[in-house]
Protein backbone atom coordinates (compact mmCIF):
# COMPACT_ATOMS: atom_id res chain seq x y z
CA UNK A 1 0.00 0.00 0.00
CA UNK A 2 1.12 3.59 -0.92
CA UNK A 3 0.71 6.81 0.91
CA UNK A 4 -0.09 9.21 -1.21
CA UNK A 5 1.05 12.72 -0.97
CA UNK A 6 -1.01 15.43 -3.13
CA UNK A 7 1.33 17.64 -4.96
CA UNK A 8 2.04 19.88 -8.07
CA UNK A 9 2.41 17.93 -11.70
CA UNK A 10 4.39 19.85 -13.78
CA UNK A 11 2.90 21.12 -17.15
CA UNK A 12 4.58 18.63 -19.13
CA UNK A 13 3.34 15.65 -17.30
CA UNK A 14 -0.28 17.56 -17.27
CA UNK A 15 -0.23 17.14 -21.07
CA UNK A 16 0.93 13.44 -20.79
CA UNK A 17 -1.54 12.63 -18.72
CA UNK A 18 -4.42 14.35 -20.71
CA UNK A 19 -3.05 12.07 -23.72
CA UNK A 20 -3.90 9.08 -21.69
CA UNK A 21 -6.77 9.96 -19.71
CA UNK A 22 -9.89 11.96 -20.68
CA UNK A 23 -11.30 13.39 -18.45
CA UNK A 24 -15.36 12.82 -18.09
CA UNK A 25 -16.12 14.69 -15.53
CA UNK A 26 -16.48 18.18 -14.57
CA UNK A 27 -13.42 19.99 -14.30
CA UNK A 28 -13.88 21.57 -10.63
CA UNK A 29 -11.72 20.00 -7.36
CA UNK A 30 -13.20 17.81 -5.46
CA UNK A 31 -12.40 15.16 -2.99
CA UNK A 32 -12.28 11.39 -4.44
CA UNK A 33 -16.00 10.11 -4.98
CA UNK A 34 -17.42 6.75 -5.61
CA UNK A 35 -19.79 8.53 -8.17
CA UNK A 36 -16.10 10.00 -10.21
CA UNK A 37 -15.47 8.33 -13.46
CA UNK A 38 -13.04 9.33 -15.90
CA UNK A 39 -12.46 7.55 -19.30
CA UNK A 40 -9.11 5.58 -20.20
CA UNK A 41 -8.11 4.96 -23.70
CA UNK A 42 -7.47 1.84 -25.11
CA UNK A 43 -3.98 1.90 -25.99
CA UNK A 44 -2.94 3.28 -22.16
CA UNK A 45 -5.72 0.53 -20.58
CA UNK A 46 -3.31 -2.56 -22.69
CA UNK A 47 -0.40 -1.49 -20.53
CA UNK A 48 -2.14 -1.73 -16.97
CA UNK A 49 -2.02 -4.43 -14.71
CA UNK A 50 -5.69 -5.15 -13.95
CA UNK A 51 -6.28 -7.67 -10.90
CA UNK A 52 -9.97 -9.00 -10.49
CA UNK A 53 -11.60 -9.28 -6.94
CA UNK A 54 -12.81 -12.41 -5.49
CA UNK A 55 -14.80 -14.24 -2.48
CA UNK A 56 -11.81 -15.76 -0.60
CA UNK A 57 -11.96 -17.63 3.16
CA UNK A 58 -9.58 -15.41 4.99
CA UNK A 59 -6.73 -16.75 6.67
CA UNK A 60 -6.44 -16.28 10.23
CA UNK A 61 -2.85 -16.43 11.64
CA UNK A 62 -2.21 -16.25 15.61
CA UNK A 63 0.71 -16.13 17.39
CA UNK A 64 1.46 -18.89 19.90
CA UNK A 65 4.27 -19.87 22.24
CA UNK A 66 4.91 -22.97 23.94
CA UNK A 67 7.33 -25.45 24.94
CA UNK A 68 8.66 -29.53 23.47
CA UNK A 69 7.25 -32.12 25.86
CA UNK A 70 7.89 -35.95 25.42
CA UNK A 71 5.40 -38.17 23.70
CA UNK A 72 3.83 -39.84 26.83
CA UNK A 73 2.48 -42.48 24.37
CA UNK A 74 5.88 -43.12 23.79
CA UNK A 75 7.72 -42.68 27.08
CA UNK A 76 8.28 -45.05 29.89
CA UNK A 77 8.48 -44.31 33.65
CA UNK A 78 10.26 -46.88 35.56
CA UNK A 79 9.57 -47.66 39.35
CA UNK A 80 11.32 -50.76 40.66
CA UNK A 81 9.01 -53.05 42.30
CA UNK A 82 11.56 -53.51 45.32
CA UNK A 83 13.25 -51.47 47.97
CA UNK A 84 17.11 -51.51 48.47
CA UNK A 85 20.47 -50.21 48.16
CA UNK A 86 21.25 -49.25 44.52
CA UNK A 87 24.94 -50.65 43.83
CA UNK A 88 25.79 -49.58 40.36
CA UNK A 89 24.50 -47.08 37.61
CA UNK A 90 24.89 -48.10 34.32
CA UNK A 91 23.60 -45.14 32.24
CA UNK A 92 23.03 -41.65 32.57
CA UNK A 93 21.01 -38.61 31.40
CA UNK A 94 21.07 -38.31 27.52
CA UNK A 95 22.13 -41.81 26.31
CA UNK A 96 20.32 -44.01 24.27
CA UNK A 97 19.31 -47.42 25.10
CA UNK A 98 17.75 -50.35 24.03
CA UNK A 99 14.60 -52.71 25.26
CA UNK A 100 15.90 -54.79 27.86
CA UNK A 101 19.03 -53.06 28.45
CA UNK A 102 20.34 -52.99 32.56
CA UNK A 103 20.05 -49.36 33.46
CA UNK A 104 20.87 -50.13 37.44
CA UNK A 105 21.20 -52.86 39.91
CA UNK A 106 19.66 -52.51 43.25
CA UNK A 107 20.70 -55.42 46.26
CA UNK A 108 17.71 -56.14 47.96
CA UNK A 109 16.37 -58.73 50.25
CA UNK A 110 13.16 -59.16 48.93
CA UNK A 111 14.60 -60.58 46.21
CA UNK A 112 16.35 -63.29 48.15
CA UNK A 113 12.62 -63.66 49.32
CA UNK A 114 11.06 -64.08 46.02
CA UNK A 115 13.49 -66.84 45.40
CA UNK A 116 13.27 -68.76 48.69
CA UNK A 117 9.27 -68.58 48.09
CA UNK A 118 9.87 -69.80 44.52
CA UNK A 119 12.11 -72.98 45.78
CA UNK A 120 9.78 -74.07 48.38
CA UNK A 121 6.78 -73.70 46.40
CA UNK A 122 8.68 -76.18 43.77
CA UNK A 123 9.33 -78.82 47.26
CA UNK A 124 5.55 -78.63 48.01
CA UNK A 125 4.06 -79.11 44.40
CA UNK A 126 6.89 -82.54 44.16
CA UNK A 127 5.50 -83.35 47.76
CA UNK A 128 1.81 -83.15 46.63
CA UNK A 129 2.34 -84.85 43.38
CA UNK A 130 3.22 -87.72 45.06
CA UNK A 131 1.13 -87.32 47.79
CA UNK A 132 -1.67 -87.27 44.92
CA UNK A 133 -0.12 -90.52 43.09
CA UNK A 134 -0.02 -92.92 45.83
CA UNK A 135 -3.54 -91.59 46.93
CA UNK A 136 -4.57 -92.31 43.26
CA UNK A 137 -2.57 -95.82 43.41
CA UNK A 138 -4.75 -96.85 47.01
CA UNK A 139 -8.05 -95.45 45.46
CA UNK A 140 -7.54 -98.13 42.27
CA UNK A 141 -6.84 -100.87 44.39
CA UNK A 142 -9.68 -100.40 47.42
CA UNK A 143 -7.18 -99.18 50.24
CA UNK A 144 -8.59 -95.25 50.05
CA UNK A 145 -11.56 -93.78 50.09
CA UNK A 146 -12.65 -91.43 46.70
CA UNK A 147 -12.88 -88.52 49.25
CA UNK A 148 -8.94 -89.23 50.30
CA UNK A 149 -8.14 -89.01 46.82
CA UNK A 150 -10.05 -85.98 45.72
CA UNK A 151 -8.48 -84.17 48.76
CA UNK A 152 -4.52 -84.93 47.48
CA UNK A 153 -5.86 -84.29 44.34
CA UNK A 154 -7.32 -80.70 45.37
CA UNK A 155 -3.81 -80.27 47.38
CA UNK A 156 -1.54 -80.46 44.56
CA UNK A 157 -3.49 -78.25 42.64
CA UNK A 158 -3.15 -75.73 45.50
CA UNK A 159 0.59 -76.29 45.49
CA UNK A 160 0.84 -76.08 41.43
CA UNK A 161 -1.19 -72.79 41.83
CA UNK A 162 1.52 -71.58 44.64
CA UNK A 163 4.44 -72.74 42.79
CA UNK A 164 3.31 -70.48 39.46
CA UNK A 165 2.56 -67.62 41.43
CA UNK A 166 5.70 -67.75 43.19
CA UNK A 167 7.58 -67.93 39.51
CA UNK A 168 5.52 -65.28 38.01
CA UNK A 169 6.68 -62.74 41.20
CA UNK A 170 10.56 -64.29 40.32
CA UNK A 171 10.06 -63.64 36.66
CA UNK A 172 8.50 -60.22 37.00
CA UNK A 173 11.68 -58.97 39.24
CA UNK A 174 14.33 -60.26 37.09
CA UNK A 175 13.85 -63.86 37.13
CA UNK A 176 17.46 -65.25 38.22
CA UNK A 177 17.92 -66.77 41.50
CA UNK A 178 19.96 -63.96 43.14
CA UNK A 179 19.78 -61.15 45.29
CA UNK A 180 20.34 -58.70 42.53
CA UNK A 181 17.54 -56.77 41.08
CA UNK A 182 17.81 -55.60 37.67
CA UNK A 183 16.46 -51.92 36.39
CA UNK A 184 15.56 -52.52 32.57
CA UNK A 185 14.60 -50.73 29.84
CA UNK A 186 11.55 -51.44 29.05
CA UNK A 187 11.23 -49.60 25.55
CA UNK A 188 14.11 -48.33 23.38
CA UNK A 189 14.68 -44.30 23.43
CA UNK A 190 16.68 -41.74 25.00
CA UNK A 191 17.15 -41.46 29.07
CA UNK A 192 15.27 -38.04 29.72
CA UNK A 193 15.27 -38.18 33.71
CA UNK A 194 17.87 -40.23 36.29
CA UNK A 195 16.72 -40.44 40.06
CA UNK A 196 19.31 -42.91 40.01
CA UNK A 197 23.12 -42.85 42.13
CA UNK A 198 25.29 -45.51 43.42
CA UNK A 199 24.79 -46.23 47.28
CA UNK A 200 21.22 -44.49 47.28
CA UNK A 201 18.49 -46.32 49.46
CA UNK A 202 15.43 -46.93 47.02
CA UNK A 203 12.06 -47.81 48.22
CA UNK A 204 8.84 -48.69 46.26
CA UNK A 205 6.66 -45.98 48.00
CA UNK A 206 9.08 -42.90 46.09
CA UNK A 207 6.87 -40.58 43.87
CA UNK A 208 9.26 -40.04 41.37
CA UNK A 209 10.79 -42.76 39.28
CA UNK A 210 14.03 -43.83 39.20
CA UNK A 211 14.68 -43.66 35.46
CA UNK A 212 12.47 -41.85 32.45
CA UNK A 213 12.96 -43.10 29.08
CA UNK A 214 11.01 -41.76 25.85
CA UNK A 215 11.15 -42.37 21.96
CA UNK A 216 12.16 -38.68 20.57
CA UNK A 217 11.42 -39.75 16.56
CA UNK A 218 8.02 -37.58 17.64
CA UNK A 219 7.48 -35.37 20.52
CA UNK A 220 4.59 -33.16 21.39
CA UNK A 221 4.54 -29.10 21.41
CA UNK A 222 2.29 -28.11 24.47
CA UNK A 223 1.45 -24.48 22.94
CA UNK A 224 -0.42 -21.81 25.32
CA UNK A 225 -3.73 -20.42 23.98
CA UNK A 226 -4.77 -17.21 25.55
CA UNK A 227 -8.21 -16.37 25.79
CA UNK A 228 -8.46 -13.61 23.09
CA UNK A 229 -7.53 -16.76 20.77
CA UNK A 230 -9.25 -19.45 22.35
CA UNK A 231 -12.02 -18.95 19.06
CA UNK A 232 -9.41 -18.70 16.54
CA UNK A 233 -8.12 -22.45 16.71
CA UNK A 234 -9.45 -25.99 15.60
CA UNK A 235 -8.27 -29.53 15.99
CA UNK A 236 -6.72 -30.57 12.94
CA UNK A 237 -4.69 -26.92 12.39
CA UNK A 238 -1.39 -26.65 10.85
CA UNK A 239 1.25 -25.01 12.92
CA UNK A 240 4.82 -23.75 12.16
CA UNK A 241 7.36 -23.58 14.80
CA UNK A 242 10.99 -22.13 16.16
CA UNK A 243 12.91 -22.44 18.54
CA UNK A 244 16.09 -20.29 19.79
CA UNK A 245 18.27 -23.13 19.18
CA UNK A 246 17.72 -23.26 15.28
CA UNK A 247 15.97 -20.18 14.28
CA UNK A 248 16.22 -20.58 11.09
CA UNK A 249 14.75 -24.46 10.66
CA UNK A 250 10.83 -24.15 10.38
CA UNK A 251 9.22 -27.28 12.11
CA UNK A 252 5.40 -28.24 11.04
CA UNK A 253 2.85 -30.00 12.82
CA UNK A 254 -0.96 -30.13 13.27
CA UNK A 255 -3.28 -29.93 16.42
CA UNK A 256 -4.39 -32.89 17.12
CA UNK A 257 -5.57 -32.10 20.93
CA UNK A 258 -7.23 -29.12 22.75
CA UNK A 259 -7.13 -29.47 26.36
CA UNK A 260 -10.38 -27.72 27.19
CA UNK A 261 -9.27 -26.19 30.91
CA UNK A 262 -7.94 -23.29 31.47
CA UNK A 263 -4.77 -22.78 34.03
CA UNK A 264 -6.18 -20.92 36.80
CA UNK A 265 -3.27 -18.69 37.44
CA UNK A 266 -1.81 -18.30 33.65
CA UNK A 267 -5.72 -18.20 32.16
CA UNK A 268 -3.79 -20.22 29.10
CA UNK A 269 -5.47 -23.47 27.51
CA UNK A 270 -2.76 -26.02 26.38
CA UNK A 271 -3.13 -27.13 23.12
CA UNK A 272 -1.08 -30.48 21.94
CA UNK A 273 0.85 -30.47 18.92
CA UNK A 274 2.74 -33.65 17.48
CA UNK A 275 5.38 -33.05 15.65
CA UNK A 276 7.89 -35.41 13.68
CA UNK A 277 11.21 -35.09 14.88
CA UNK A 278 14.07 -36.14 12.17
CA UNK A 279 17.36 -35.74 13.59
CA UNK A 280 16.40 -35.55 17.12
CA UNK A 281 16.47 -31.56 16.67
CA UNK A 282 13.45 -31.07 19.27
CA UNK A 283 14.44 -31.79 22.88
CA UNK A 284 11.73 -31.65 25.71
CA UNK A 285 11.40 -28.01 27.70
CA UNK A 286 12.70 -26.20 24.69
CA UNK A 287 11.15 -23.34 24.45
CA UNK A 288 9.46 -22.75 20.67
CA UNK A 289 7.54 -19.85 19.26
CA UNK A 290 4.31 -20.64 17.01
CA UNK A 291 1.76 -19.75 14.52
CA UNK A 292 -1.21 -21.46 13.96
CA UNK A 293 -3.26 -20.86 10.33
CA UNK A 294 -7.00 -21.66 10.02
CA UNK A 295 -9.30 -20.65 8.07
CA UNK A 296 -12.83 -18.11 9.43
CA UNK A 297 -16.05 -19.30 8.55
CA UNK A 298 -16.91 -15.91 6.49
CA UNK A 299 -15.54 -15.16 3.36
CA UNK A 300 -14.68 -11.46 2.17
CA UNK A 301 -13.85 -10.27 -1.43
CA UNK A 302 -10.25 -9.99 -1.48
CA UNK A 303 -7.67 -8.19 -4.26
CA UNK A 304 -3.50 -8.54 -4.11
CA UNK A 305 -2.46 -5.70 -1.93
CA UNK A 306 -0.62 -3.99 -4.66
CA UNK A 307 -3.90 -2.17 -5.65
CA UNK A 308 -4.38 -0.42 -2.44
CA UNK A 309 -3.90 3.04 -2.28
CA UNK A 310 -3.92 4.95 1.19
CA UNK A 311 -4.55 8.70 1.21
CA UNK A 312 -5.60 11.17 4.06
CA UNK A 313 -5.89 7.94 6.41
CA UNK A 314 -8.48 6.02 4.24
CA UNK A 315 -7.75 3.38 1.55
CA UNK A 316 -9.08 3.71 -1.95
CA UNK A 317 -8.87 1.55 -5.74
CA UNK A 318 -9.18 2.54 -8.88
CA UNK A 319 -12.64 0.55 -10.03
CA UNK A 320 -12.68 -0.08 -14.12
CA UNK A 321 -16.07 0.53 -15.21
CA UNK A 322 -18.11 -1.65 -17.99
CA UNK A 323 -18.80 1.86 -20.47
CA UNK A 324 -16.07 2.90 -22.21
CA UNK A 325 -14.17 1.83 -20.48
CA UNK A 326 -13.91 3.73 -17.45
CA UNK A 327 -12.66 4.46 -14.32
CA UNK A 328 -13.92 5.09 -10.74
CA UNK A 329 -12.17 6.01 -6.96
CA UNK A 330 -13.83 4.16 -4.68
CA UNK A 331 -13.00 3.80 -1.09
CA UNK A 332 -12.61 0.83 0.49
CA UNK A 333 -12.50 -0.66 4.12
CA UNK A 334 -9.54 -3.18 4.72
CA UNK A 335 -10.06 -5.63 7.14
CA UNK A 336 -7.22 -7.45 7.27
CA UNK A 337 -3.87 -7.61 5.03
CA UNK A 338 -2.29 -11.29 4.75
CA UNK A 339 0.73 -12.63 2.48
CA UNK A 340 0.30 -9.93 0.36
CA UNK A 341 -3.81 -10.33 -0.18
CA UNK A 342 -5.84 -7.64 0.56
CA UNK A 343 -9.19 -8.60 2.57
CA UNK A 344 -11.88 -6.18 1.59
CA UNK A 345 -14.82 -5.35 4.45
CA UNK A 346 -16.67 -3.18 2.28
CA UNK A 347 -16.36 -0.74 -0.68
CA UNK A 348 -15.76 -3.96 -3.23
CA UNK A 349 -17.62 -6.87 -4.80
CA UNK A 350 -17.06 -10.09 -6.46
CA UNK A 351 -16.15 -10.04 -10.03
CA UNK A 352 -14.91 -6.24 -10.06
CA UNK A 353 -11.47 -5.17 -11.84
CA UNK A 354 -8.82 -2.87 -10.40
CA UNK A 355 -5.79 -1.28 -11.72
CA UNK A 356 -2.75 -2.59 -9.80
CA UNK A 357 -0.32 -0.87 -11.72
CA UNK A 358 0.61 3.09 -12.51
CA UNK A 359 -2.14 3.42 -9.86
CA UNK A 360 -0.64 6.06 -8.00
CA UNK A 361 -0.13 7.90 -10.72
CA UNK A 362 -3.66 7.91 -12.23
CA UNK A 363 -4.89 8.34 -8.78
CA UNK A 364 -2.50 11.55 -8.19
CA UNK A 365 -3.56 12.62 -11.56
CA UNK A 366 -7.23 12.40 -11.57
CA UNK A 367 -7.61 14.06 -8.05
CA UNK A 368 -5.60 16.84 -9.13
CA UNK A 369 -7.53 17.78 -11.81
CA UNK A 370 -11.01 18.15 -10.54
Amino acid sequence: MQNIKKRYIPAAVFIISIQGIILTGCSSKKAPETTARWALSDSMLRTLVVDTASNAAMDNEIDLTGKISENEDKTARIFPMVSGIVTEVKVHSGDFVNKGQVLAVIKSPEMAGFTADQRITASDMATAKRNMEVAESFYKSGLNSQKEYEEAKSNYDKAVAAYNKSSAVLEINGGAHHTSYMVKAPVPGFVIAKKAAENMQWRTDNSDPIFVVADLNNVWAMINVFESDISGIREGDQVTMTTLSYPDKMFTGKIDKIYNVLDPETKVMKARVVVDNPGFFLKPEMFVRAKAKRHVDSNLVSIPSRGIIFDHDKYYVLVLTNTKPGVAIREVQVAKNVEGRAFIASGLKEGERIIASRQVFIYDTLTDQQ
